[in-house]
């Protein structure tokens, strides 16, 4: 019913001129009391019915095709398809010919519709084909720079030199293979719910093993650790999880040129939930920078300073952290340090 009064809506000119002009011939021919006045009233009312049916004819086909731009609408909004796969079986696609062809403005319309949508998923199909391309290299890439990364590690570790100059090589080296894992882990961040396995693990033990991969850090540059134990127990990702404490601890140790950097637990105000906090006594977050370290590719004064951010790890950080369910926090004064904390979903003490 919606459909048709809309038709006549849009119809409503062409009614109100029959009206018009029957009631013009009507009015005329009583004035001049023409004798066959009954025949025109019998014609009046034959033109109306012959003008009724063609209204009908053509409100039947105006519903149609409202209906198949509606229903592909919705499609659209479903699916990102603007027709379903069955109108493309019916032959129903044409081309700039079979437009020209058309009989009407409506059939005109619906053919460069369908012209349209078949352009739209050619190219959404090469767009993917290249996107999927794009994606298997670099993985296959970041795999196999793993190779030559552990062979230089072995060939530092057998090495007799020790001093100053080896131990930035490993230093450096680490470096490598921590942008090669982020560039991974961004690769499999697409399809991270299917990757998820969450489990009850012990906090501090994860603490510990992420600390012990970043010593060389910490010894490089002379800082000092606090890490407090807890015997908290959490659920969550045990390799997604470790990534983002991973890429917490690299901001903390590239932004601290001196002091220590201090990681404790506490049990959240909610129940069933711990809170950890990685503080370091850096140079800490300009206010106007704070608001968008999470963005993919910001990375702010400090960023800038640097000249080697990314603004690429924080903005992994976060999604993964939304997957986990875990929220977070970042407290930090310019000059003095950076605090993040996040609240954790964990199960009961050890």
């Amino acid at each position: 019913m919606r459909l048709w009064l809309r038709y006549l809506h849009e119809k409503r000119q062409i009614v109100l001129l029959y009206f018009v002009t029957a009631f013009l011939f009507i009015t005329i021919g009583s004035l001049y009391h023409f004798e066959n006045l009954e025949k025109l009233l019998y014609a009046a009312l034959l033109t109306f019915v012959i003008w009724g049916a063609a209204a009908i004819w053509g409100g039947l086909r105006y519903v149609g095709r409202s209906r198949r731009l509606e229903e592909a609408a919705r499609h659209f909004e479903q699916s990102g398809e603007l027709f379903p796969r069955e109108y493309w079986e019916e032959g129903q696609n044409g081309d700039g010919e079979a437009v020209f062809g058309a009989q009407d403005y409506g059939e005109a319309f619906m053919r460069l519709l369908f012209l349209v949508s078949g352009e739209m998923e050619a190219q959404r199909m090469r767009w993917e084909e290249r996107t999927a391309e794009c994606r298997d290299y670099y993985i296959m890439w970041t795999h196999q720079i793993k190779t030559p990364i552990f062979a230089l590690r072995l060939l530092l570790e057998n090495g007799e030199t020790h001093d100053r100059n080896a131990f930035l090589m490993r230093e450096e080296l680490f470096k490598i293979e921590q942008y090669a894992e982020m560039a991974l882990t961004f690769q499999r961040l697409e399809n991270i719910s299917s990757d998820l396995v969450l489990q009850k693990y012990s906090l501090y033990a994860m603490l510990k093993q992420a600390v012990r991969k970043y010593a060389v850090l910490f010894i490089n540059k002379g800082l000092s650790l606090e890490l407090q134990e807890t015997e908290a127990e959490v659920v969550t990702d045990e390799k997604w999880f470790g990534f983002c404490v991973e890429q917490l601890l690299s901001n903390s140790i590239k932004y601290t040129p001196e002091g220590k950097i201090i990681i404790k637990t506490d049990a959240a105000e909610t129940e069933g939930k711990t809170v950890l906090s990685i503080e370091d006594t850096g140079m800490g977050i300009r206010p106007e920078d704070l608001p968008r370290i999470f963005e993919k590719g910001f990375t702010g004064y400090n960023g800038r300073l640097d000249k080697k951010s990314t603004g690429i790890g924080l903005y992994l950080c976060r999604n993964i952290f939304l997957h986990l369910g875990i929220s977070f926090k970042v407290e930090s004064q310019e000059g003095k340090g950076t605090k993040v904390m996040l609240t954790i979903p964990c199960g009961k003490r050890l």
